[in-house]
């Protein structure tokens, strides 16, 4: 029997009555144990990590984070001093144990900081921090507090402290300086134009929080109420149809489908804010892989797409799985509804003019020769103490790199220690914005060969991180090199070139016409009287592509400089003259080759058939001293409308008699000069 339960069982059989006996003690007996809450599962406390040549800032947040370390752990002594090694990266663990000839377990927690520190930190003067915090400026969309916090933080290796000359006690003046400069650092110029204003000029620096705080919070309200504006033309009926049916959706969730934040099931897939905050256990969570709130690593898509086995060799390197190339080049997919269906990528294809199902183009990876070498590194002040190492590398050659980066396999494989790198201010971010850890920087040298077998070479300043393995090669690099055009990115700029490119040159011997190598770095005869001959045959054997290239078959090279410009009156009246002055029999053939020949050079192009002609001037022959045709064109109607640029030189006279006694004076010429001055498009129709 139970306390307050009259249940008799029927009549019936004996075997019967006792499971129902059973059964109904089994029921009053659940009732009286209270259900277990369910544990929570809390996660591990991360160790806090430190590399070496660090700033003095990086190491007051080590050791911030390595204090609540402890207090979270409870760890002492040699135990401590265990985690506290495993805390430093490869290189820093290394000089460690250098420095003390062994183990370090058997020393003190205090004394194993204080050996870290001085190979973590990277002394500098506090000038260069002070200077740094001045610098300092909110980014585009930052809250003012996370700008604040990013200016106590540089702020707190300043040392803004005095000492007062009465009471000897250390008088710190850090919250004014950063007023000042959290003013001046502000983004917003009219948020910094109201706090300038104000009447108060001693505000504190809380005050100026909460006053940018203010102003912050109004322009965001004030664009959301524009928002609600233009979203209010939709129909109250249809409104409350939406919320309903959203309602319904985000109240009776799938208790079978598994969450695509948590991986668990009983709270559906996609839950509204509101009820993954309550039952999702992801909510507020940081994803060690993407670094993305709201979201274990165990179901991170970026990071289940990286490990997909469906992308292709041909679509990716095979050792392209570096951190930086993921956040710079990954691919995601997006989830839109039941009812769409997936395609694969499509490349629109313009001779048939269809879509065609074609995989995206791999990365632009290009073999190249790199190098360092002491005369760079002498150049800035600095002694490379290894023995230099050429190697060949697989480069990317990325144009939205600003510079060039590589990774610390890259420093060890041409035979740099960390001890070589070059410190730099340098901050990178990549395509998230996630920052780039900057080591210091080397200055490398990039050889390669083109279709001719020309050699070109550039000289970078490449920054080297831990956060990739991988060599990029910047924009800037890619230029240096003949890949892209100086002026990329400009539209059209390779239908010119193509359209310029396809000029049928006439069949000759001559190299290929290129822009100027870099100049030699030392000279293969030593420079005297016996060995002029062989440095001059040296010299026009290395420029014979570009500098002595007199072919007449290929396109000039542009000179330096913005293009020429007409300064032709716009109200002026066209003159085209349609009839031409008659050419000697005798000439005609020499005089056509010479036209011929200005077309293959891109002096002179025909006018396209279809296009009106406005300006035309004569072409007279006359004839030279030596009997052969000379070429000229009567440009006299259009000088009557244009307007003359001053260009004063001094006279021969002057310039002979500004030779110093004993000296040579050497006049160069440019061959085709005045032809390799292009022409505005716009202007082209007046010639």
């Amino acid at each position: 029997p139970h306390f307050d339960c009259d249940y008799v069982t029927p009549d019936l059989s004996d075997a019967i009555v006792a499971a129902l006996i059973t059964a109904h003690s089994s029921a009053h007996t659940a009732q009286q144990v209270p259900h277990a809450a369910p544990m929570l599962k809390i996660e591990k406390v991360k160790r806090p990590t430190i590399n070496a040549a660090g700033s003095s800032e990086d190491w007051s947040y080590f050791q911030v984070r390595w204090d609540d370390y402890v207090r979270a752990t409870g760890i002492q002594d040699q135990e401590a001093v265990i985690q506290l090694l495993e805390c430093c990266d490869d290189d820093l663990r290394k000089d460690l144990t250098r420095s003390v000839g062994g183990s370090l377990l058997n020393k003190n927690l205090p004394d194993v900081l204080k050996l870290i520190k001085t190979l973590a930190v990277r002394e500098e003067n506090v000038m260069v921090a002070r200077a740094n915090l001045h610098n300092m400026k909110q980014d585009r969309d930052e809250p003012v507090r996370s700008y604040g916090a990013r200016l106590r933080g540089q702020a707190g290796i300043c040392k803004f402290t005095i000492q007062c000359t009465e009471c000897n006690s250390d008088v710190n003046y850090t919250e004014p300086i950063l007023r000042d400069v959290l003013t001046r650092g502000i983004d917003d110029h009219e948020i910094q134009l109201e706090l300038l204003g104000n009447p108060n000029q001693d505000m504190s620096l809380e005050e100026v929080f909460k006053f940018v705080e203010t102003k912050e919070a109004g322009k965001r309200s004030a664009s959301l109420l524009i928002e609600s504006h233009n979203t209010d033309s939709t129909s109250s009926y249809r409104r409350s149809k939406q919320q309903t049916v959203r309602q319904q959706s985000s109240n009776v969730p799938d208790p079978s489908v598994t969450c695509s934040y948590c991986g668990r099931t009983g709270h559906g897939e996609r839950s509204s804010a509101a009820n993954m905050k309550l039952k999702c256990p992801a909510y507020g969570k940081k994803c060690n892989h993407c670094e993305r709130k709201n979201h274990f690593d165990s179901v991170c898509r970026q990071k289940m797409l990286n490990k997909s086995e469906d992308i292709s060799s041909n679509e990716l390197p095979q050792d392209s799985a570096s951190i930086f190339t993921e956040l710079c080049c990954s691919v995601e997919t997006s989830v839109f509804n039941n009812s769409a269906i997936a395609i694969d990528h499509h490349q629109y294809d313009t001779l048939s003019k269809s879509w065609v199902r074609k995989p995206s183009d791999p990365q632009p990876f290009i073999n190249l020769t790199v190098t360092t070498s002491k005369e760079d590194y002498s150049s800035f002040g600095f002694d490379l103490k290894g023995t230099p190492r050429s190697c060949n590398f697989s480069v990317m050659a990325d144009t939205g790199c600003q510079s060039c980066l590589a990774g610390i396999k890259v420093m060890h494989k041409l035979n740099l220690r960390q001890s070589d790198l070059i410190p730099v201010t340098m901050k990178m971010r990549a395509a998230n914005n996630i920052g780039i850890n900057i080591l210091g920087a080397a200055i490398l040298r990039y050889i390669g060969t083109d279709n001719n077998g020309t050699t070109v070479e550039t000289r970078q300043l490449t920054y080297i991180t831990d956060n990739s393995e991988k060599l990029f090669l910047s924009k800037e690099a890619c230029i240096a090199l003949g890949m892209i055009s100086e002026t990329f990115p400009t539209v059209g700029d390779v239908q010119q070139n193509s359209e310029t490119a396809n000029i049928s040159p006439a069949v000759c011997n001559c190299p290929k016409r290129q822009m100027p190598p870099p100049p030699p770095s030392k000279l293969p005869y030593k420079p005297i009287d016996a060995n002029r001959a062989k440095l001059q045959e040296y010299l026009l054997e290395y420029y014979k592509s570009s500098t002595f290239n007199t072919c007449e078959h290929q396109l000039l090279p542009m000179m330096e400089g913005p293009p020429m410009k007409h300064m032709v009156d716009p109200n002026a009246e066209p003159v085209a003259i349609h009839t031409p002055v008659p050419v000697p029999l005798h000439w005609q053939e020499e005089v056509k080759r010479g036209l011929d020949q200005d077309v293959n050079l891109g002096v002179i192009e025909p006018v396209p058939i279809g296009e009106p002609v406005t300006w035309c001037h004569r072409m007279v022959v006359c004839a030279k001293k030596t009997g052969k045709p000379r070429r000229t064109v009567d440009l006299q109607a259009l000088n009557v409308h244009a307007t003359r640029e001053t260009h004063h030189t001094q006279s021969p006279f002057h310039q002979a008699r500004a030779v110093p006694h004993g000296k040579k004076k050497t006049v160069l010429d440019a061959w085709n000069g005045y032809h390799s001055v292009p022409i505005r498009k716009e202007d082209r129709h007046l010639t």
